[in-house]
């Protein structure tokens, strides 16, 4: 990753479906462009691997569960409230159904 033409962090979206009950996929986009894709057992599980990711000047996700979006969040929030987060997207799902 490198800095946007303004010199700030990269903020890239993280996307998250649900397959089925314990079965979720994720995707990793930069605009419109898909970076990774990958499962995991839950929406923490999915946020708390995207904590992980070792690119320079990264500074957070835009983090969406299905319609929803929790917001910007920092890669340190994410590391220390995976749980939080993704109840935040629960809630926020159940709220808005379409």
């Amino acid at each position: 990753m490198q800095k946007n033409e303004e010199g700030e962090s990269v903020i890239l979206t993280l996307k998250i479906d649900k397959i089925e009950p314990g079965n979720y996929r994720a995707r990793v986009l930069e605009g419109r462009e898909e970076l990774d894709e990958f499962g995991a057992n839950g929406i923490a599980a999915a946020i708390r691997q995207c904590s992980q990711a070792q690119m320079p000047d990264l500074s957070g996700f835009h983090i969406w569960y299905e319609h929803v979006c929790a917001g910007t969040i920092p890669m340190s929030n994410m590391r220390i409230d995976p749980e939080g987060i993704a109840q935040r997207l629960m809630t926020l799902h159940g709220a808005l159904k379409g």
